[in-house]
């Protein structure tokens, strides 16, 4: 019976746990190396506010793609509660619910003694004789396997620590504040939504400043349909400038006819892996300086609810949202002065806070990556950085790249660890067919 180890146990490595245990006739045994006590929890997943909600709905968020009302059922059978919001498909579930969906699709497999996990952290990989290979972990340990995935997920930036710091993404629960005490935010994105209400939820009254370079803010989901475009009229090939106006082009004339530019940006998803690897270089990196965050913002949208309650915040006053930059921070005795220059104006902002929430982007580099794992694996030339260092070098099969060009055959990644090559393969639509690929090749 073959072993595959998955370094990771987020909603990548869980989603490819599953679709490998119940493949027809497989015959493998699984093992799951994560640190965290709950499996399923990640980044995303690991929060225990209520407030916390999925941005993507529930009709969308099964673990299959060939079975879409899985996670409707689910919730079916173990939330009552939701009862009376189902079966609608525009329902947003509580993201710790999430986490208890996946945690639920192993216990079977728990169960059936095919599946087992290390609770641990993995430092490096020895390439043994063929076919097996060896993870080794911090306590010393070494484990063999037929096959490795890397599903280490998303990881936040590299920041210094401080008293007055609250890293959004690493903490699961809001700080204790004074319940009129002012906070800057840094970052407008998701995870700047996630804190903002969190602190309104707890009935927090200080005001609440966010700063971005855009001050772009993500949009709220609607309930509408997906346009469709044939990828016959999809320009595969053509400059980031040319695929941007006919994107423009499309939303224009869904909207000329009362139409919505979300049913669009949503058509367009089944391509985004494609157009993505078909642009060059060059287009990849402009895209990252200066169109992702306006991509972002359309694509990566926020349920009704959330977008209601952050509304209100900024029509009161109590959230601000500035387009600024963040020039640097001056502690004081008690919380920081965050130093800012506005966008346009060039104005000086010295913006006083209890407390800083950092709510940037995940990592940009893979290579300054705080995963000893990651870092063992780039060091030692067994993998290489995708050509933009987002994440690791793949194939399309997802199997790992290393620094002299080979292609291994026991080692592979799924997951966000693979953006640099897909682009989209942070979200759980895209990774459940990631998951459900990579199953089929490593039982082939």
């Amino acid at each position: 019976m073959a072993r595959v180890i998955i370094i990771g146990g987020g909603a990548s490595g869980v989603l490819l746990a599953t679709h490998l245990l119940r493949m027809p006739h497989a015959t493998c045994q699984v093992t799951i190396v994560e640190q965290r006590e709950e499996l399923g929890a990640g980044v995303a997943y690991s929060t225990n506010d209520r407030s916390h909600l999925l941005n993507v709905r529930a009709s969308n968020m099964s673990a299959f793609a060939d079975d879409e009302d899985h996670f409707v059922r689910w919730l079916r059978d173990h939330v009552p509660a939701t009862a009376d919001q189902l079966p609608s498909p525009y329902y947003f579930a509580p993201r710790h619910i999430y986490r208890d969906y996946l945690a639920g699709l192993l216990a079977p497999h728990f169960a059936q003694g095919r599946l087992q996990r290390i609770r641990g952290g993995a430092v490096g990989l020895e390439e043994n004789v063929a076919p097996t290979i060896s993870v080794r972990f911090a306590d010393g340990t070494s484990m063999a396997a037929e096959k490795v995935v890397i599903a280490t997920g998303n990881e936040g930036p590299m920041l210094p620590k401080a008293p007055w710091r609250y890293d959004g993404w690493q903490n699961s629960t809001a700080p204790e504040l004074p319940a009129d005490a002012p906070v800057v935010m840094i970052g407008t994105g998701l995870t700047m939504v996630d804190w903002a209400l969190s602190l309104l939820h707890k009935g927090h009254r200080g005001l609440i400043t966010a700063i971005s370079p855009l001050g772009l803010m993500a949009h709220a989901h609607r309930p509408i349909r997906a346009a469709t475009i044939n990828a016959a009229d999809v320009p595969f090939g053509a400059t980031l400038a040319q695929i941007t106006r006919w994107l423009r082009r499309e939303v224009d004339k869904l909207e000329a006819s009362g139409g919505d530019w979300r049913s669009v940006v949503d058509a367009v998803r089944p391509h985004t892996q494609r157009l993505w690897q078909s642009l060059s270089t060059e287009d990849k990196r402009r895209f990252l300086r200066h169109a992702r965050p306006w991509w972002d913002q359309h694509r990566h949208r926020i349920a009704p609810s959330a977008a209601e309650t952050i509304a209100s915040a900024r029509n009161s006053g109590q959230l601000r949202i500035l387009a600024a930059r963040l020039k640097g921070f001056e502690p004081r005795s008690e919380g920081v002065d965050v130093l800012a220059t506005l966008r346009g104006s060039g104005e000086a902002q010295r913006l006083y806070a209890k407390a800083v929430f950092e709510c940037r982007g995940r990592a940009g580099d893979v290579t300054r990556s705080e995963n000893p794992f990651l870092q063992s694996l780039v060091r030692r030339g067994q993998a290489r950085p995708d050509v933009l260092r987002l994440g690791l070098d793949v194939t399309p099969q997802c199997a790992v790249i290393g620094v002299d060009g080979e292609v291994s055959q026991r080692l592979f990644a799924i997951g966000p660890v693979t953006s640099g090559v897909f682009w989209e393969s942070i979200a759980v639509p895209d990774i459940r067919l990631q998951a459900a690929r990579i199953a089929r090749q490593l039982l082939e």
